[in-house]
């Protein structure tokens, strides 16, 4: 090998010839077909960015909303247990997704952390007549 051809680019149409019309092509698409998913997949992993959890008394988007003036019930404490367990009451029978809205706004709490974690969003469509369309309670 000679000292300039190490200078070259790795994939030049100079390294093509030589070779048939088609194994040209054929080499020259599998090159830069190789530098495209390179590409590719250098901008999948630049794109990647953390995604901030919905969090009580958070901030942003996902931030779980408890109205001003509303205390944490009994059933309910300590709040992280509840968090968790929260779905076995339901399914037990303890409480009914309609009676959860009597408390709580849909779209400021549950589907926050529903659409989070991939669970099925709360659609209670007597929600509507406590909460407004901006959510909060009428």
């Amino acid at each position: 090998m000679q000292p300039s051809e190490s200078m070259r680019p790795p994939c030049s149409p100079s390294d093509f010839v030589g070779l048939s019309g088609a194994d040209r092509r054929n080499g020259y698409r599998r090159t830069m077909g190789g530098w495209l998913l390179v590409l590719a997949l250098a901008l999948c992993l630049s794109a990647c960015q953390d995604v901030a959890k919905p969090e009580l008394k958070g901030k942003g988007p996902l931030a779980i909303v408890i109205p001003r003036g509303t205390s944490t019930s009994e059933s309910h404490a300590p709040i992280e247990k509840w968090r968790v367990d929260h779905k076995r009451a339901i399914q037990e029978g303890d409480f009914s997704q309609k009676e959860c809205v009597l408390c709580h706004n849909p779209d400021t709490g549950c589907n926050r952390c529903h659409g989070y974690v991939g669970a099925k969003g709360i659609q209670i469509p007597e929600a509507r007549l406590y909460y407004g369309e901006k959510g909060e309670m009428k």
